[in-house]
């Protein structure tokens, strides 16, 4: 059974065609932002947090003198 999110950048629906499951990655094909499903009942998207996809190393940086 298919279940509907409503996308919280462009506010359209997204149907799931599987059973959807927590911090579940799912990408808006409306708007393709990407988002994780953070409630169940109903089915609720957040955007995603990339802070574990960030690298925080600083000297990548080139800092201009």
């Amino acid at each position: 059974m298919a279940s509907t999110a409503i996308c919280p950048a462009c506010d359209e629906s997204i149907i799931l065609n599987t059973e959807p499951k927590l911090d579940e990655k799912v990408r808006c094909p409306h708007c393709r932002t990407d988002l994780l499903i953070v409630e169940l009942d109903p089915v609720e998207l957040d955007w995603d947090d990339f802070e574990d996809d960030w690298d925080d190393d600083d000297d990548d940086w080139d800092d201009e003198d």
